[in-house]
């Protein structure tokens, strides 16, 4: 077949497949309004944008590049997070070098790709803590199939069986104005040379890819999510004794995570209480019904331990719904009435049992100390503000 023909045959059926991606979004047995509709279809969008980016321009282990990519929407992301992804076969050798920088939280992991297609396989993970590092700062650490040269560092160099893999870091920020990220390198020491350019058979194959995985991680966040609302964790969290490992979807067993549904009408508010965790970075948020973040850049959708307020019995209580009760701890629902609210909680001691309670909007400053800090108008806008700012700096924007 001459390569014009293939090649249009091929886009022609990535167009074609497309076209399903957003079967789930409009499903009319969804219980979801226009807006969230449309933004469902954004959803889908994202993930397009994701997976072109991810197949077409970073997918050549021998090349690795540490990819980052704004918005990344998608399984509750978070909010105070950079995420960058590299591909990685471990039949090579490979080494991360870089400075840890000042960011609160930084974790690296190597994992099989698999999302919604098999349990992902966690080889390593680490905290920046576990890296070894220079008084300035700098580190270097390898990956390999092989074993260590005799006279190598303790700390520096990783065995790790030879999968097709992805490096993924995650870097949370607490503070978003004054934390430095992480500055990191990925190299692969086996590669010979720049990579060939793509034939049409490459083209195909990423373009029937980059379909498959587009309709497939829009759905599958979506559907994992919608296991709260059918086991009625609505406004509740699960017990205790039901959070167990996340490795196999991805998560990371370093950082406990509380999840639920939560659904607020109009003229109502979600309080939602607990105590101060003892652990090295906390953080709760609200999303959407796609399992996706909210606009954390312009909206106060999520709170961590650096800007929460905590009351003085030791006590966070943030109010969750539409309308701004005055107050810092506010997480705005953005209009919308339903969606998913997450908790993390990293390198935790200890295992805080939030409690949720459903109230009029106009109860909640009664359910509040009489000592917490008000905002006005303008402060809010302050707030919001530099918030905005913080955000965008991360991403260079």
């Amino acid at each position: 077949m001459d390569s014009a023909d293939e090649l249009r045959i091929a886009w022609d059926s990535f167009c074609d497949g497309l076209k399903g991606a957003i079967d789930h979004v409009v499903d009319p047995s969804r219980d979801v309004d226009d807006h969230e509709r449309a933004e469902g279809v954004r959803h889908v969008t994202r993930q397009l944008g994701a997976q072109l980016e991810q197949i077409f321009e970073n997918d050549d282990p021998l090349h690795p590049e540490l990819g980052w990519r704004h918005p990344a929407k998608m399984g509750q992301d978070n909010p105070d997070a950079l995420y960058q992804t590299a591909p990685m076969d471990l039949q090579y050798t490979y080494r991360l070098s870089g400075t840890v920088g000042t960011v609160r939280s930084l974790g690296l992991a190597i994992m099989t790709w698999t999302f919604g297609t098999a349990p992902i396989k966690q080889l390593i993970e680490l905290d920046g803590a576990d890296l070894v590092v220079d008084a300035e700062g700098n580190f270097a650490v390898t990956f390999s199939p092989d074993p260590a040269p005799a006279d190598t560092a303790e700390g520096t160099w990783y065995q790790l069986e030879a999968l097709p893999t992805r490096l993924l870091l995650r870097q949370f920020f607490a503070d978003w104005t004054n934390e430095a990220p992480a500055e990191m390198h990925l190299e692969c020491l086996s590669a010979d040379g720049p990579p060939p350019r793509l034939s049409p058979g490459d083209v195909v194959d990423k373009l029937e890819r980059t379909g498959a995985m587009t309709a497939l991680m829009a759905a599958y966040w979506t559907e994992f999510a919608e296991g709260h609302s059918e086991r009625g964790e609505i406004n509740r969290f699960a017990p205790p004794a039901v959070n167990g490992s996340t490795q196999d979807l991805g998560g990371t067993d370093r950082q406990l995570y509380k999840q639920c549904m939560w659904r607020v009408g109009r003229g109502e508010a979600l309080l939602l209480s607990f105590d101060v965790p003892d652990c090295h970075y906390w953080e709760v948020q609200v999303g959407d019904r796609w399992f996706q973040s909210l606009d954390y850049v312009n909206r106060p959708v999520t709170l961590n331990d650096a800007q929460a307020h905590v009351d003085a019995d030791g006590i966070v209580r943030i109010v969750i719904g539409a309308e701004d009760p005055g107050i810092v701890n506010w997480l705005d629902t953005a209009g919308g009435a339903d969606g998913y609210l997450t908790m993390r909680f990293n390198l935790a001691e200890t295992a805080p049992e939030p409690r949720l309670e459903l109230l009029a909007a106009t109860a909640v400053g009664d359910r509040l100390p009489v000592d917490t800090p008000r905002l006005d108008a303008e402060e809010r806008a302050n707030l919001n503000q530099a918030r905005r700012r913080g955000a965008l700096s991360r991403f260079r924007r």
